[in-house]
Formats: C-alpha cells, sequence, structure tokens
C-alpha cells in the first residue's frame, strides 16, 4: 500500500474510533473558548512528541470544529462543540512508526493520562495503536500507526486529541442562559 493509500486508511480509523468514543456517558457541562481547547489540544500533542527519537516532523492537519456534540443519553444533539488536532509524524523511516506510537504513549501514561482502551496485542505488533484520555479534562488522544509496507513493517504514525464536547462561551445547557466563567480543562 502507497503511503497515500495508507495515510487515508489511518485518517478514517482515528475518526471512527472519536466518533464512538463520544457517544455514551452522562454529559458534564464544560465551558471553554474553542481556543482554549485547541491550546490545551497543542499541549497534549507536545508532550507526546517532546522527548520522541528519532524526532519527527509534525504535519498538522486542523483544528477542525466537530459539532454539534452527540454525547447525551438519548442520543440528541446540543449546542456543544468539539474541536480535533490530527498530526501526521513524518520524516523518519516507515520502520520507526511504531515505536513513535509506543513513544507518545509512555509520555502521556507519565502525564497521568488513562487508557481508553488498547491491549498489549494491539501495543506488540508491529503496526501499534493506543486510545487514551486525559482526567480530570477528559480530552483524547490516539496513536496510529497506518500500514504503508506490511512486508517490510513501514508505516506511517499519526497523533490525535480531541476535546470533550463544551458549551461555547455564552451558551449552557439550560436553553442559551449563560454558562457562567469561562473554566479551561473542565
Amino acid at each position: 500500500m502507497t503511503p497515500r493509500k495508507a495515510f487515508p486508511v489511518a485518517a478514517l480509523l482515528a475518526l471512527t474510533v472519536t466518533a464512538t468514543a463520544c457517544g455514551g456517558g452522562a454529559a458534564k457541562q464544560v465551558t471553554m473558548t474553542e481556543q482554549q481547547a485547541v491550546d490545551r489540544a497543542e499541549e497534549i500533542i507536545r508532550q507526546g512528541v517532546g522527548t520522541m527519537s528519532p524526532q519527527p516532523t509534525l504535519e498538522r492537519f486542523g483544528p477542525a470544529t466537530i459539532g454539534t456534540c452527540i454525547a447525551r443519553n438519548d442520543s440528541r444533539s446540543d449546542d456543544r462543540l468539539q474541536v480535533t488536532l490530527f498530526y501526521k509524524l513524518t520524516g523518519v523511516p516507515g520502520t520507526e512508526a511504531g515505536h513513535l506510537v509506543l513513544q507518545a504513549r509512555d509520555a502521556w501514561l507519565k502525564q497521568g493520562y488513562k487508557y481508553n482502551s488498547s491491549g498489549e496485542a494491539d501495543m506488540s505488533g508491529p503496526f501499534p495503536w493506543v486510545s487514551m484520555r486525559t482526567e480530570p479534562d477528559d480530552f483524547w488522544m490516539e496513536g496510529i500507526t497506518g500500514v504503508v509496507d506490511r512486508a517490510k513493517g513501514e508505516g506511517l504514525a499519526s497523533l490525535k486529541v480531541t476535546s470533550p464536547c463544551f458549551y461555547p462561551p455564552g451558551k449552557s445547557k439550560a436553553s442559551g442562559t449563560a454558562a457562567g466563567p469561562v473554566r479551561p480543562g473542565l
């Protein structure tokens, strides 16, 4: 598979994992600006790649606003939004892609972030993936290796961070009333 074909496969997988991750549980009332969500997502990405070796080049896609959220128990949408940042890690040999994902996982674990999913089987192969989240602010991140050449063990690595559903300033759960002060990271 060529790199051009492998990257869309990895991107689709990342979007699928995120879409299913947002669908359950009680809705939290989070108020932040889109810029605060982007800044926090950037911070999480920097934490994941800061000590990588070899150091990749980050090719950024986004931020993209994902809205409206469908994270209510009744599966209806509301006024909340999400943002996502997606990075392709380039400039390293394709055989290092899996190692980059594992290094991001290790860096995020050192920050105290938690697994959403991924078992040892997901980590032990040549094309690992990981799904994690921050606590208590509930940003979700994924490290994915897309297969470029299975026979040679070559892949493409990507990292993605998605914010929790948040009410933009001036909106709240109660029919458009003011939500109170902006509290980033909640």
